[in-house]
């Protein structure tokens, strides 16, 4: 009776020992009940090998940080990406870091470019990692993370992927230029080019490992270099990403028109045309918003904090 006793212990306590670690593997994915798609969480079980296509998005808006704004979850999270694929957004934008252990980071960084505490080509994704979560519980995400939350059936948002310029402590060039080349490795690996895009910062020395990246992979590159059609060919670009704000005429301090680019036969997106101030690098007036949505047709696409209220916009 003892014997059958003690295993009957030894049982339950297996069961819950299961438990706890189903629990903790659990704990890291975000809160979904705000949100109603059915996205796997966990994405393909063997990413590359999946015999299906992401699918036509019915909208050209790009969330940016994954309308994390909006949605209220913290900026390149998972949940801010699964809210942009809920809306069928085309494009979810997130920012990329290259850490020394040869991973691909998602990440905000701060003013001085650190993550956690850490400039991320100083640690390994673990480290940046242990430095903290996100303020919803989750783990800081890395590429291959994001690839397996897109790469599902019925999917048509895409990964836009901000290569990072970096500025402090000094400006340096060698580890975007990694960011870029990293992330086309693991794109490569995971069968997934049709649910990436990359933009690019104005950096020259960057832009040009950027472009020879997309020659070498296919994956486009959108050019945030502030400069005309002429020389995006130039640099072996066929499509600009530009800041509304900064770059853009009307409703902008820069001389850059739509139209110029069209006739050019170069792509071009805008970023940010958001419902309120907040984002400097953004229009948000009655009459900036009306413009760039009469624009549309001529637009790759169009980034905003705020995807919900400008997909509303546009219908």
């Amino acid at each position: 009776m003892k014997s059958v006793k003690l295993i009957g212990k030894f049982f339950l306590a297996a069961v819950l020992l299961l438990s706890f670690a189903a629990c903790e593997k659990d704990r890291d994915l975000p809160d979904n009940s705000k949100f109603t798609g059915k996205t796997d969480p966990e994405g393909p079980e063997t990413p590359g090998g999946t015999d299906f296509t992401i699918a036509d998005a019915p909208y050209k808006i790009v969330a940016h940080r994954g309308g994390s704004s909006e949605c209220g979850a913290p900026d390149n999270c998972r949940a801010s990406l699964r809210y942009a694929m809920q809306l069928k957004c085309c494009g979810s934008e997130c920012d990329i870091y290259w850490t020394k252990d040869n991973n691909v980071v998602i990440a905000h960084a701060d003013g001085e470019c650190k993550i956690n505490g850490y400039h991320p080509w100083e640690a390994t994704l673990e480290q940046i990692r242990k430095g903290g979560v996100l303020k919803n519980g989750e783990t800081v995400p890395c590429l291959e993370d994001f690839l397996d939350i897109v790469m599902v059936e019925g999917n048509c948002t895409k990964l836009v992927l901000d290569i990072k310029n970096i500025t402090s402590p000094s400006t340096l060039t060698d580890y975007p230029i990694k960011a870029v080349q990293r992330a086309c490795e693991i794109i490569k690996a995971h069968g997934a080019e049709p649910w990436c895009e990359f933009i690019c910062t104005g950096n020259t020395t960057v832009a040009r490992s950027a472009a020879a990246c997309q020659a070498s992979y296919g994956i486009p590159v959108g050019w945030m270099g502030n400069q005309t059609p002429a020389v995006h060919k130039s640099y072996g670009f066929t499509w600009a990403n530009m800041n509304t704000a900064n770059y853009m005429t009307p409703y902008g301090k820069g001389d850059k028109t739509i139209d110029s680019f069209v006739a050019a036969g170069v792509e071009l997106s805008v970023f940010n045309v958001d419902m309120k101030a907040g984002d400097g690098n953004a229009v948000y007036s009655d009459e900036a918003v009306a413009y760039y949505v009469s624009q549309y047709s001529k637009l790759k696409f169009i980034c905003t904090n705020y995807p919900s209220w400008l997909i509303n916009k546009v219908k």
